[in-house]
């Protein structure tokens, strides 16, 4: 469900593996392309080499800047039950925060994603989103930290 023109929310998904994620995340990014799917799934695993994505207990961070990307978005995934076994270090995911950026995005999509970023630094706000279990609720929290902007 889109929130905005950058925000979209995926609220109870069932997704069990890292693989699944990554293919879920491919599928959302080239709609209109298909056959460039691995190539994003490939892009998300070499930025995982880069270093660990977690961001807070239950977190995941991924972000990739990418060619393949039509239109910058911040995906947030909360999961209908945890991945237990993302990697060897990282265990039990509730909730991904997916920021996909175009390559050459323009300054202020820049500016809003960046601004959004800051946002996770505050760990009751991902609490609460951790917390919400109710996808009105998870949309609300959301829409109220983008207005104390």
């Amino acid at each position: 469900m889109e929130i905005n023109s950058i925000y979209q929310v995926y609220f109870n998904c069932v997704l069990k593996t890292k693989e699944e994620v990554h293919s879920f995340i491919s599928e959302i990014v080239c709609q209109d392309n298909p056959s460039q799917k691995a190539e994003v799934i490939n892009q998300l695993n070499e930025r995982e080499k880069v270093g660990s994505t977690l961001i807070a207990e239950h977190v995941l961070l991924p972000h990739i800047e990418s060619n393949q990307i039509k239109k910058s978005q911040i995906l947030l995934i909360r999961l209908a039950s945890p991945i237990r076994s993302w990697d060897c270090q990282t265990k039990d995911i509730h909730l991904l925060i997916v920021i996909l950026l175009k390559e050459n995005e323009s300054v202020q999509i820049k500016k809003e994603i960046a601004l959004f970023t800051r946002s996770l630094a505050d760990e009751e706000y991902l609490t609460r989103l951790l917390n919400s279990r109710e996808k009105e609720s998870f949309i609300k929290e959301i829409l109220k930290n983008q207005e104390e902007k």
